[in-house]
Parts: C-alpha cells; sequence; structure tokens
C-alpha cells in the first residue's frame, strides 16, 4: 500500500467523525470498490461500536483498518462468487426469493406498528393515574401499542387474504402428494409440494406441519404485497443479503473440498496434536496498586489474615479489578503479563504471591481454584480441529483470491 503508516493512521482515526459520511471510494477491489459509508456502516454494526468513541486514538484507527480490509476481501470473495456462477444458481435464487418475501412482510409490520400511537385522552389519563412515573408511563404506553397492534395485524391479514382470493388444497396431503401438487393458490401465486419438501429430501413430512408452513408462507405474501403496494423498498438491504449469501455459498463449497470427510480431519489431528492440548485454567484474584510501597504493605495485610479481595474493592487502581473486587475470573495459563505468568507457575493455591512489577501498576495476585492442563481426544474437539484446519485453508485461498482481484486503495487521495 503506498502510503506512509503514520498517514493511514492519521487518517483512518480521523475520517467519518462527522455525522455525514461522503460516499467517497476508499479502494477499488477488482472491478468492485469499498466506500466511506460502506466503512461507517460496517463500524457501527461492530460489536465494539459503543466503546469505540471512549478509545484511544491509535485502537480506533487500528480498528477501522481492520475493518477496511476485511470488507476489501469480502468484495473480493463477492466477485469470485459471482464469476463462479453462485449467484445463478436455483439455491441461490430460491433463497433470494424467500428472504425478500421474508423481509417486506417484515416492514410492512412495522409500518403497520408505526401507525399506532395513544390517544391524547388516554395519554393524558395515564399521566394522572401514574403521577408522571416515566417508567410506568413508558410501559402502559408499550403495553397499549401491543395490544393494538395485535388487533391491527389481525384485522390486516385477513382483509389482504380475502383480497388475494386464497384457496387451500390440504386434502390432497392425504392422497399421496407429488412434487407438483398445488396445495394452495392465490391472485399470481402458487404452492406447490415440493416448494415445501424438495424432492431430494427423500423425508416423509408431517401433512400437519406442511399445512403450519402453507399457512405462514401465505401470510408472508400477503404481507409482502402489501409492503410493495406501500412503496417500501428493501433493495439496499437485498443487495447485502446477496453478497452475503453469495459469498456464503463459494466458502461452504470450499470447505467441502477441504474436508471431504472425517479422516481428513483425523489426519490433520495426527499431524497437529497439539490442538488437543488445553492449558491449565486458574480462578485468579488481583489487586494492583500504584506503588511498590503501597503493594508491600498490602501484602503484609494479607498475610495478617486481611482478604486480598476487599482490600482490591478499596485500593485497587485496576478499574475491573476494583469494580470486581479483586475477582478476575477464570483466566487460561499464558493469557496474563509474562511476570505475572512465572509468579503464578510456583504460586500455591490460596497463597499471596510477592509483590509484581507489570507496567500495569504493582500486583498481588492468588489462585483461588485451578483446572489442570489436559489433551482431549479427537471426538471431544473435533469441531475445533476443523476451525483450525478451515482457517489454515482459508489464508491461502484468500491469498489466491486478493491476486485474482487486486486492491487499488484510493486513501491517499483524501488525506
Amino acid at each position: 500500500m503506498p502510503l506512509k503508516k503514520i498517514s493511514l493512521l492519521f487518517w483512518l482515526s480521523c475520517t467519518l467523525c462527522g455525522a455525514a459520511v461522503a460516499d467517497t471510494v476508499l479502494v477499488k477491489v477488482g472491478s468492485g470498490q469499498v466506500t466511506e459509508q460502506q466503512l461507517e456502516k460496517a463500524m457501527n454494526a461492530a460489536p465494539f461500536a459503543s466503546q469505540f468513541p471512549a478509545m484511544d486514538e491509535r485502537d480506533q484507527a487500528y480498528l477501522r483498518g481492520d475493518m477496511l480490509m476485511r470488507l476489501a476481501r469480502s468484495e473480493a470473495l463477492y466477485q469470485e462468487a459471482v464469476a463462479l456462477g453462485k449467484t445463478e444458481t436455483q439455491a441461490y435464487k430460491q433463497e433470494m426469493s424467500n428472504f425478500r418475501t421474508s423481509l417486506l412482510a417484515q416492514r410492512y409490520l412495522t409500518h403497520l406498528r408505526d401507525q399506532i400511537s395513544v390517544p391524547g385522552k388516554l395519554e393524558s389519563q395515564l399521566k394522572g393515574d401514574l403521577k408522571n412515573n416515566t417508567d410506568a408511563l413508558a410501559a402502559a404506553r408499550a403495553s397499549y401499542i401491543a395490544q393494538q397492534f395485535k388487533a391491527l395485524k389481525e384485522k390486516r391479514i385477513a382483509e389482504l387474504k380475502q383480497q388475494a382470493r386464497i384457496k387451500t388444497y390440504f386434502e390432497r396431503l392425504d392422497k399421496n402428494a407429488k412434487a407438483d401438487t398445488v396445495l394452495a393458490e392465490a391472485t399470481g401465486y402458487t404452492i406447490r409440494y415440493a416448494d415445501l419438501v424438495p424432492p431430494q429430501s427423500g423425508a416423509n413430512a408431517d401433512p400437519q406441519q406442511i399445512k403450519n408452513r402453507v399457512n405462514e408462507w401465505l401470510e408472508l405474501m400477503v404481507l409482502a404485497r402489501a409492503a410493495v403496494a406501500e412503496g417500501i423498498n428493501v433493495e439496499e438491504q437485498m443487495a447485502d443479503y446477496g453478497h452475503y449469501l453469495s459469498t456464503k455459498m463459494l466458502l461452504a463449497k470450499q470447505e467441502q473440498q477441504w474436508i471431504p470427510d472425517d479422516k481428513t480431519l483425523l489426519d490433520y489431528f495426527r499431524k497437529h496434536p497439539n490442538i488437543g492440548y488445553v492449558p491449565e485454567r486458574r480462578q485468579i484474584g488481583q489487586l494492583v496498586a500504584a506503588s511498590k510501597e503501597q503493594a508491600e504493605a498490602l501484602r503484609q495485610r494479607i498475610l495478617a489474615g486481611e482478604s486480598l479481595f476487599k482490600l482490591a474493592a478499596e485500593y485497587s487502581i485496576d478499574p475491573y479489578g476494583r469494580e470486581h473486587a479483586g475477582d478476575m475470573g477464570w483466566l487460561q495459563e499464558g493469557s496474563g503479563f509474562d511476570a505475572v505468568e512465572q509468579a503464578l507457575k510456583k504460586l500455591p493455591d490460596n497463597q499471596v504471591s510477592d509483590v509484581i512489577q507489570t507496567p500495569k501498576g504493582w500486583h498481588l495476585v492468588m489462585i483461588v481454584d485451578r483446572k489442570p492442563a489436559e489433551h482431549k481426544e479427537f471426538a471431544a474437539i473435533k469441531d475445533r480441529i476443523k476451525q483450525a484446519l478451515i482457517a489454515e485453508k482459508m489464508a491461502a485461498y484468500l491469498e489466491q483470491v486478493m491476486t485474482k482481484y487486486p486492491l487499488d486503495w484510493q486513501i491517499q487521495d483524501h488525506i
């Protein structure tokens, strides 16, 4: 990438700070691209979104850069999926059709709910009865809207079904139904037996379950049509889902090629026996002091009989440790600072350690309980082996795909 690292960090930490984000291209990927709006959307949906504003500039820059690379790889995989015809398969088209119907139905129900409000007279009565108790008033409003919505939903679905002139033929389920047996009809819509029970499944479907599924799909269908009539647009969500689905199908096919059977997993396990190793886990108590002198003094108090946990709640400078009264939970061997890990290796249970210095402060630690290290057998960690093998194969596969759809960074044009 033709940018100095510091410039990239500066841009990644400073861009997207405003409420409005321009749809500027950040990187071209083959014939596609990733824009600022796509990055903003992904960042807002990330698990760390609520903590992001409180992070320092360098951590923010790292997360933005990592997310941008993820989006670029995702775009390359999508183009590979399209090139291999994944979006032309019947399975893809059927799933997209089903998703569109469900999404439109959901959006229409949201549209119905948004039409409901608490009448002014009832609002005044509630405020008087509840003495302006904010929480109770919000609960009362929500209860009223939920009751009204349920009635409105049932009424509207009944009207839509009548307008669609729905006919069902459930009696045909008792007559050895075949793939092309029609189970329901509506204006411009037909449900056949094969739509619910694929011929290749070979399953003996329960007639009642089929009836329930037919009724569910008829309901979704009339709601989806009502959404279209209201002008509800779901094209952006459909594009996102199509991107996801085609990539998912591409990777599923690759995984089948990488892992055709359990023998492949067993061979991998034999070549990598340490994958079954589970390190020792320890339940740790910890107090972090601001100075060596304070830590030594607190250690003497613990040796004299005071509780490390009570002292941690009062004196620890580690925010998590102070909030949880020194209880750090179960931690895996090797997950802490080297100095702390070295002390823990020779520390007997329920004894306070010597004072340990780390960049975070002066530590006193104690092992409350421990679970010994162990080696798990193949059957117990089959899923872990599968994920490890996929991760190994995926790295090489991604490199191959990224070569076919090279990145052309545009960031330097916006610094």
